[in-house]
């Protein structure tokens, strides 16, 4: 049985709608826009990234100030050679000392307090000891002691000897561990900033520039807080201080916003700046992330400047103004040299850690090489070899004190 149907049309396509058609070419046109603003993104962050890259990290030199004694001074830091040193006669001090003592007293009745004060004075200035040195007694059984305290430590090492073995004579033969220690200070000067913060108008109207003249690098006193220990300490130059326009928002208090590049909005990663959400049956409605946005649907409002397009400059934290002023580093370090004198090929390690007894000892302002002790030992050689090396090694640090010692 044959059914004909004529011009019905049933296999015949479905010609699309004028309203289906008008979305697709609205979603075809949408589409090419979020392309077009995602290639301007794109063009835009590379312009804000090498604008951030060409930012001046300091202010530029020329409108800081020129102030006298400091004419040399940049951002970076920039050594002061100290002052020469002056050496004082010990014994004319202490002269000195007591002739006060004698006119104050002439009767002689606080002689005692003259004498304690020299020895003071003497004592601060110079310290010297001279231990006797002493043989050590060990007994049999210590020596056997370390002898199996040493084999326990090689895996085959036998003990059988160390436990059986007769000790007839214990010889001693001693290591020397010399020690210089050179503790100095050294100072540099460099311009740096600082926002304005509050309570610095004060501090800018006492010690700013043109209270008074600024003093030299040398003339701060400055003193560590324990001597031989190392220690930094940043100290502001009175004096210079000056308010100068921020550098890098020039001195607007904002910078454009990185994460939305100045526009106030980015583009809604949910909907991909569509604005609308679709789920398998293709129900589609509005985007809730980026309905309520002030800049439309499909773009959400960016959080880090609130939707401003800047954020407050880091560098003036939004004050659009910074404080110039010149910073003393000052910097005291300890410094060691070594030299140990022994005659049993011994690891140095193992020398250096041990406590032993101090033979000598000495501190002062400039120690001189020991001459306590015999030329054949090599103490006296290597202390004048390691005393004149520290005196020439530090030209532009300032010796505070010395001391040296011989365990």
């Amino acid at each position: 049985m044959a059914l004909d149907f004529g011009d019905a049309g049933l296999f015949d396509p479905i010609p699309p709608t004028t309203s289906n058609k008008k979305v697709k070419d609205d979603d075809e046109n949408e589409n090419s826009k979020d392309w077009k603003e995602d290639g301007s993104d794109e063009e835009k962050r590379e312009e804000e990234e090498e604008e951030f890259e060409d930012w001046p990290t300091a202010p530029p030199l020329d409108i800081l100030d020129c102030i006298k004694g400091y004419e040399m001074v940049s951002f970076d830091a920039t050594s002061v050679p100290p002052p020469p040193f002056e050496e004082v006669d010990e014994g004319t001090a202490v002269k000195g000392e007591d002739k006060e003592g004698g006119e104050d007293h002439p009767d002689g009745g606080e002689g005692e307090v003259g004498d304690g004060n020299t020895s003071e004075i003497k004592a601060k200035d110079s310290k010297v000891m001279i231990a006797p040195e002493i043989e050590p007694k060990l007994t049999e059984a210590q020596v056997r002691a370390a002898m199996l305290s040493h084999i326990a430590s090689h895996c085959c090492y036998g003990k059988a000897a160390a436990k059986n073995m007769s000790v007839k004579k214990m010889e001693y033969l001693p290591a020397y561990h010399y020690e210089l220690q050179t503790f100095t200070e050294k100072r540099e000067t460099s311009w740096t900033y600082a926002a304005i913060r509050t309570g610095y108008e004060s501090i800018l109207g006492n010690g700013g520039l043109g209270s008074g003249v600024p003093p030299l690098p040398w003339e701060i006193f400055e003193e560590p807080a324990q001597a031989f220990k190392d220690e930094v300490r940043l100290v502001q130059v009175p004096n210079t201080a000056s308010t100068k326009s921020c550098h890098r928002c020039r001195g607007t208090g904002g910078v454009t916003c990185r994460d939305c590049n100045g526009k106030g909005w980015s583009r809604c990663i949910n909907c991909h700046g569509d604005g609308w959400m679709h789920d398998s049956s293709g129900y589609r409605e509005r985007c809730f992330y980026c309905q309520h946005s002030k800049h439309g649907h499909g773009q959400q409002d960016c959080s880090k400047c609130g939707s401003k397009g800047k954020v407050n400059c880091q560098t003036c934290e939004g004050h659009g103004q910074v404080r110039c002023y010149i910073q003393l580093s000052i910097t005291w370090k300890t410094n060691t040299a070594e030299h140990i004198i022994e005659r049993l090929d011994l690891p140095v390690d193992l020398i250096r850690d041990v406590s032993g007894q101090v033979a000598y000892e000495e501190e002062a302002s400039r120690v001189k090489p020991i001459d306590a002790f015999g030329d054949n030992l090599g103490i006296r050689e290597a202390s004048t070899s390691l005393v004149f090396n520290h005196l020439n090694s530090f030209s532009d640090h300032k010796v505070i004190r010395q001391r040296h010692q011989v365990l």
